[in-house]
Order: structure tokens, then C-alpha cells, then sequence
């Protein structure tokens, strides 16, 4: 009997893990190709099926080389070309429909900046977290977001706010190393994931609610700190 038992439970454990591995390729089968090259991410959005299994993109000094074709933003024959990278990148953020919380430690990207802006402008609610030290950048992009209604936020501590990520529509999440500038892009050993799973996407959805929070607050040294920018009080904005 108690061989029995055995020979029962040992069929049904394998008859769960074909049920189950049967499930997986079923649902590896329903998956939909992004072809965010092509500008076709927004389909993503639409289907909560479609998955990103880490798409990774890697920057080296080698990146240098691809500059010269920036301009019209075609890529190049290299796999890992910046333009082809950026591209892809700039495909996403025009994906949003809901919502792009943006949280970046230097920000000086116009093409970039101008994805964030349009994105704005079909009414995307647009949240973005920048360190202090942008505020003293000659190549920021602050003053076009304010311009265009956009407010970023930053505080000055004794901290860096040093992350470099993006949420799209509370789905997909770019991160990595890179900083948004051309020379991150075009020079730099630097890396970037894209990603929409829940596990991934999840933290750092609280960590930017936690941070914006904090940074939306007011105390009476930032305001001191504003009111000594000539370039804020030219436009008669504030960050708070």
C-alpha cells in the first residue's frame, strides 16, 4: 500500500510539472515582439501581455564614432550603436499614455527633453526628480520643462539624488547607469535595462512616489536658495 502511494504521488508531481511547463510555453507563445525601432511600442501598452525580458544596452567609448550621425538619427550597422539605443529609448517615452515619472540625475538631452515635452503635451502626467546641481547648468533643460509647464523637482542636501530612471504608464521602467547627456550617450562606458516586470518595476514605483513626497516639500532654505536664481526669477517660477 505504502508503495502505492508513492507510484501516486510521484505521477501526480509529474503530471503538474507538464501542466506546467505546457503553461509556459503557452504563454511564451502569446508573447508579441516589440519592435521598438520601428516606433511600435505603444503597442506594448495596450497589451498587457507583451513582455520585456531585460532588453540591456551598453555603451562604450567606441560610441564616439556615431555621433556624426546624431543629427538625423539613423543608426548606424553596429549592434550597439548610441543612435540606435537612443532611438529605441525615444520610442518608449513616446509609448506613455498615462503617466512618465522621470527621475535623472543630470539632464542636458534636448532630443530627450523634447520626447518629456511631447509626451506633456498629449497630457501624459509628466513627474520629474532632478539633483540640485541642475539647477546651476548652463546645458540644462529646466528651463524649457518650466516653459513648457513642466516642474521638476530637486532639493539642495547633502546628498546626491544620483538615479537614473524613468516609469512609463506605472509599466515599463528604464534604468541603468547612464546619465541623459550626449557625452553619456557618445563616449562613455555606461549601461541601460528595460524592463516590464512587476517584480523590477514594482520598487521602484514606491521608491518614486517616497521621493516625490519628500521633494515636493517646501522648507525655507529652498526658497532662499530660488529666490537667489537669477533665471528662475526671470520667469517668476519656483520649485516648489
Amino acid at each position: 500500500m505504502l508503495k502505492g502511494m508513492v507510484i501516486l504521488i510521484t505521477s501526480s508531481a509529474l503530471v503538474t510539472e507538464v501542466i506546467w511547463q505546457l503553461y509556459k510555453m503557452y504563454r511564451r507563445s502569446q508573447r508579441k515582439v516589440i519592435n521598438t525601432a520601428n516606433g511600435c511600442a505603444k503597442q506594448f501598452c495596450k497589451d498587457t501581455e507583451v513582455n520585456i525580458d531585460g532588453e540591456v544596452m551598453l555603451f562604450s567609448k567606441d560610441s564616439a564614432l556615431c555621433r556624426p550621425h546624431l543629427g538625423h538619427l539613423k543608426p548606424c550597422a553596429k549592434l550597439d550603436c548610441p543612435v540606435r539605443h537612443l532611438r529605441r529609448i525615444l520610442d518608449y517615452l513616446d509609448s506613455a499614455t498615462d503617466s512618465l515619472d522621470v527621475c535623472i540625475y543630470f539632464f542636458t538631452f534636448s532630443e530627450l527633453a523634447e520626447a518629456i515635452i511631447k509626451a506633456n503635451n498629449r497630457n501624459v502626467v509628466v513627474r520629474m526628480i532632478l539633483d540640485e546641481s541642475m539647477a546651476q547648468n548652463d546645458t540644462s533643460q529646466l528651463m524649457q520643462f518650466y516653459k513648457e509647464g513642466i516642474k521638476p523637482k530637486f532639493k539642495k542636501l547633502d546628498t546626491l539624488m544620483h538615479h537614473k530612471f524613468v516609469i512609463i504608464d506605472n509599466k515599463i521602467l528604464i534604468t541603468g547607469s547612464l546619465n541623459w547627456t550626449k557625452s553619456a550617450f557618445f563616449g562613455n562606458f555606461e549601461n541601460i535595462i528595460v524592463t516590464n516586470d512587476p517584480v523590477l518595476v514594482k520598487p521602484f514605483i514606491i521608491g518614486f512616489e517616497s521621493m516625490w513626497t519628500f521633494f515636493n516639500s517646501t522648507t525655507t532654505e529652498d526658497s532662499n536658495h530660488n529666490s537667489r536664481n537669477s533665471s528662475f526669477r526671470s520667469l517668476n517660477i519656483s520649485t516648489s
